[in-house]
């Protein structure tokens, strides 16, 4: 599903962000990546979804050698992927609905499919009562249980985690942590990148542990 061969990736041509990254990710895997802030957690993901590139080495995912695909082409990559982020990153001006439905909207789906599948994924996270709310009206657990909703709505099949517990309590980031479980068992294959020890503690799951760029345990 995610394989990473020898990668090495710099900022500026001098500032070291991966340093020799290899791994495997298996489809249907549930995976951390943990470290300090500044290990490259956030880079490496980016790199999966090629918004970012590498200076060398090889990133396979769903079988596509992503240093080969056009940027014309891209969209046949990330039509598989979806990204939540830390910071939400959800219209202000749009409902919750309408964020969620934006994603079907991007790919053409028919009016009617749109209806349904925003209203599943929000029941999906608990938002079903929440679809006519607006962003700023809703709590920060709750702003990222919509990016979740807008992040599962196309049924991705790799789904990617950049630190989406930064800003929340404990206990909201452990309700956060179990749908992403929930979506891993309905078969996404998930990786969450996070420096909360105690979730990845918590959990059942493997994890790849980053310093300086550099995998130190897994």
């Amino acid at each position: 599903m995610i394989q990473l061969y020898n990668i090495f990736k710099t900022y500026n041509g001098k500032i070291p962000a991966l340093n020799d990254i290899s791994l495997l990710i298996k489809e249907g895997a549930f995976v951390f990546i943990t470290g300090p802030s500044g290990a490259g957690k956030s880079t490496l993901l980016k790199l999966l979804y090629r918004w970012e590139n590498f200076d060398s080495g090889q990133v396979l995912v769903n079988g596509m050698n992503i240093a080969k695909i056009k940027y014309t082409k891209l969209h046949l990559l990330r039509r598989n992927i979806g990204v939540v982020f830390q910071d939400y990153k959800l219209l202000p001006n749009r409902t919750v609905f309408e964020n969620v439905a934006f994603a079907k909207e991007v790919v053409g789906a028919s009016t009617k499919t749109i209806r349904f599948k925003t209203l599943d994924s929000l029941k999906k996270v608990g938002l079903l009562d929440k679809r006519d709310s607006y962003p700023l009206q809703l709590s920060g657990g709750e702003q990222q249980r919509v990016a979740i909703a807008r992040a599962i709505v196309n049924s991705p099949k790799i789904l990617l985690a950049d630190e989406p517990t930064g800003n929340l309590d404990p206990d909201m980031a452990m309700e956060i942590v179990r749908l992403f479980q929930s979506a891993n068992e309905r078969g996404m294959t998930v990786v969450f990148a996070t420096h909360n020890h105690d979730l990845v503690a918590k959990s059942k799951y493997p994890f790849i542990m980053l310093n300086r760029g550099s995998i130190v345990r897994s």
